[in-house]
């Protein structure tokens, strides 16, 4: 009890800890919110290939045909939920005079699509829609939808596009040209032809993920093939197939369901070699974006030790602070010792004054990187309005917003890392204040 008692007062008389409960909060505010951003923008990335790839992406090695057989199998399958066709193609877009856009076209099924993915919460005008359509109001155009950053730029100073103007452009015409291969469909080599058509922009389609709204165009999965290989063409073709899992199948369940499928679909009824249909990647949603995560998870970790360096004066500052204690406090410590206390007390006391510093520093600490993690969007517009500096550019961090998520994981790593270094600072000057001497320091008193 006398030891608690001490720590105490000394926590409360000794105002120059409250500088050392600082340097220990804010450290510790700094590396929780930089673990909590980082793991914020990995966990955005990997929601956002889940929005739009669905929960497994089957990718063959080439295009194929006759999608729709392959839809009714994996549907079929109690592990599947449903599963949706793209066709894809790079081109060009001709929006106006001298406005001419390099982009990619995806032709899809919008009804599979829409149970596939949140496709249809994207749209402009179809956003409340239940089944969202491809319309077109101009005779001989295709209906298409083109992502907002393609038609307008956001503001500069706040980042945000203006929806109603970008709602203008519903319904005006544009032209398309892109490319196709003139062979069998099944053959890896041909002859590349250019072709055009007149389209309408039936909507648009705003998904938060700048690339995408930048450089897509999307349209229906028919016209496209009708684009690239002619009206004549009776077969369905696609390069890519989205796939939803059943509620309660985790991707990494169905893995082998939809491999067994593709690999018997593709062997009986495109007549491909085994070999050749096991080239197919089917992989999960965020094992699609695995290689770029990765990435941002060493570079969290560099930052992070950087930071943990830099943090690792608290033990520096709090040594010193308690050294000026202890050298403040020895005949405070010789009478202790006087009436009985040992050596081992002396050191508790020093012991549980870092305990109580790294507790309350770290606490304060975790509030503050809470606080900003979730307000990080309002502390960054309130920089771009005070200094005109836009901190956050979607262009750039591919987000129109900054994700937020406090990560508890790092919070509590770096509550015991801040508690553990306040105590360490406190150990030589509490070994210090045990070697005391009551009588050379109370010999002239």
């Amino acid at each position: 009890m006398l030891k608690f008692f001490l720590a105490i007062r000394y926590l409360k008389k000794r105002k120059i800890v409250l500088l050392s409960i600082a340097a220990v909060m804010l450290s510790t505010a700094l590396l929780v919110t930089v673990a909590s951003l980082f793991t914020a923008f990995i966990m955005a990335i990997e929601l956002s290939a889940s929005d739009y790839l669905g929960d497994i992406v089957l990718e063959p090695s080439v295009r194929f045909t006759h999608f729709d057989k392959l839809i009714a199998r994996l549907s079929a399958s109690q592990k599947i939920d449903s599963a949706t066709p793209v066709l894809s193609s790079n081109g060009l877009i001709y929006l106006d005079a001298g406005n001419v856009k390099a982009v990619n076209f995806w032709g899809i099924d919008l009804e599979s699509r829409c149970r596939v993915t949140n496709f249809g919460r994207n749209l402009l005008a179809q956003k409340d829609s239940n089944v969202p359509q491809f319309k077109s109001e101009q005779e001989n155009s295709i209906p298409v939808f083109v992502g907002i950053a393609m038609l307008i730029e956001p503001d500069i100073k706040t980042d945000e596009y203006n929806f109603a103007q970008a709602k203008t452009y519903i319904g005006k015409k544009a032209v398309i040209t892109t490319g196709s291969i003139e062979t069998d469909i099944n053959s890896p080599s041909g002859m590349l032809l250019s072709r055009s058509a007149a389209v309408s922009i039936s909507d648009v389609a705003f998904t938060s993920v700048y690339d995408i709204d930048k450089r897509f165009v999307f349209m229906p999965i028919e016209e496209l093939a009708a684009v690239l290989y002619g009206s004549g063409k009776g077969s369905k073709f696609a390069d890519v197939m989205h796939i939803k899992c059943a509620a309660g199948v985790k991707p990494s369940e169905a893995i082998e369901t939809v491999r067994k499928i593709w690999t018997e679909f593709a062997t009986k009824d495109l007549n491909w070699p085994e070999a050749f249909a096991a080239d197919a990647e089917i992989l999960t949603a965020m094992q699609k974006q695995a290689e770029y995560t990765t990435e941002l998870r060493k570079q969290m970790g560099v930052l992070l030790v950087v930071f943990g360096i830099i943090s690792a004066g608290i033990i520096v500052l709090v040594f010193c602070i308690f050294y000026m204690i202890v050298k403040a406090k020895q005949k405070d410590l010789a009478i202790i010792k006087s009436i009985g206390a040992s050596s081992g007390d002396i050191t508790s006391i020093f012991l549980l004054f870092g305990l109580f510093v790294g507790i309350v520093g770290a606490s304060g600490g975790l509030a503050v990187g809470y606080l900003v993690s979730h307000n990080i969007n309002t502390l960054e517009q309130f920089v771009s309005n005070l200094f005109g500096l836009k901190l956050w550019s979607s262009s750039i961090y591919m987000f129109t917003r900054i994700p937020t998520h406090f990560d508890w994981f790092w919070a509590g790593f770096f509550f015991i890392a801040a508690v553990a270094a306040s105590v360490l600072g406190a150990v030589l000057p509490s070994i210090i204040a045990a070697k005391t001497s009551p009588v050379k320091i109370l010999r002239y008193e």
